[in-house]
């Protein structure tokens, strides 16, 4: 009898400790990734901030002149916000030659506050460029390129322009070309998207319809890239690239795809080119996302007017993406601000 009341004591011993070993698991897990927690104790880079010597705004000029460059919150300063910025490029390069940038977006993220504001950046946006003058945003990797030091050179210039753009800091950065954009796609068994009308392909010989699509990686790139026969332009395009990228995410999110998230981020390592996010840090972040509610995610559009100037790199007239900046100013400066 003796004997038995040891056995069912084991027992129990042996069920505390394992429920204590969960119990200190997940209080590791929520420790180590929580997205507050996480980013509380990181501490967050600064890429680059505002150059202080860019000409003032001037009529046409697409610029604003630049005020204190914004610090980013520390891990050990727990007064202020723990939000970042993260600059999406999406390159149109296939192999090792000179590269654009064909998509540029800014996500202003706050783990606090669990909220997303996406800003699309159009591609023939006007800005200064030192050493060279007013020119599109997308020669800015060229530039970079250019100047030695391939593509990661690329990928500061592109940076720099951007963080002169909004008067702001840039603390991390993703970039893919348009193979690992396909690759990955495919990797995550294509991608569902609704499209509000359908959408003719100029070059593909091909019409998405209105309604539920589910797209290969090729079809995805060929969706993102679409401009020409959409009713808003390149303003059109930059809405279905923001709606990829958050389909995307919800994809990646999916219950049936969390069990395999450390082999999805070893995939980006893999298709992206370059990115100074850390495992832990992405793990973080697609935990946040999980959480983000409709109204925790707000996508806009860089405003300003068509319109057409000298380009000192190309010595002839182009058509530009005139921002204004004055209206940003007044309608969505906030969203790099909480």
């Amino acid at each position: 009898m003796k004997f038995g009341h040891v056995r069912i004591k084991r027992r129990y011993v042996y069920l505390g400790a394992a429920l204590l070993l969960l119990l200190g698991a997940g209080l590791y897990i929520y420790w180590r990734f929580e997205p507050s927690a996480h980013f509380k104790r990181t501490d967050i880079p600064i890429l680059a901030t505002p150059e202080a010597d860019l000409p003032s705004t001037g009529p046409q000029s697409g610029v604003t002149k630049p005020g204190s460059p914004q610090t980013p919150a520390k891990a050990n300063d727990s007064s202020r916000q723990h939000s970042f910025n993260i600059l999406i490029l999406g390159t149109d390069a296939r192999s090792q030659e000179l590269s654009r940038t064909d998509v540029i977006m800014l996500a202003h993220v706050n783990p606090d506050r669990h909220t997303v504001n996406l800003i699309s950046i159009p591609r023939d946006t006007r800005v200064h460029i030192n050493g060279v003058g007013y020119t599109k945003i997308n020669h800015a990797h060229v530039l970079g390129e250019m100047n030695g030091g391939g593509t990661h050179s690329g990928t500061q210039a592109t940076i720099q322009a951007v963080s002169n753009l909004f008067s702001s800091s840039i603390n991390y950065y993703i970039k893919t070309d348009f193979e690992g954009f396909e690759h990955f796609i495919d990797t995550l068994g294509g991608l569902d998207v609704y499209l509000e009308q359908p959408v003719k392909l100029t070059y593909g010989h091909k019409t998405f319809p209105a309604g539920d699509n589910h797209l290969s990686g090729a079809e995805a790139l060929d969706l993102v890239r679409e401009r020409k026969s959409l009713p808003g332009g390149d303003t059109s395009r930059q809405a279905n690239q923001a709606m990829v990228l958050k389909e995307i995410v919800r994809t990646v999110i999916k219950p049936q795809n969390l069990k395999s998230l450390p082999s999805l981020i070893s995939q980006v390592r893999e298709d992206i080119l370059d990115t100074n996010l850390s495992d832990n840090d992405m793990i973080s972040l697609a935990w946040m996302v999980q959480e983000v509610k409709e109204d925790g995610f707000q996508y806009v559009q860089l405003p300003g007017y068509n319109g057409r100037a000298m380009d000192p790199l190309v010595k002839s007239e182009l058509y530009y993406w005139m921002p204004d900046m004055e209206e940003w100013a007044t309608s969505s400066q906030h969203l790099l601000e909480d």
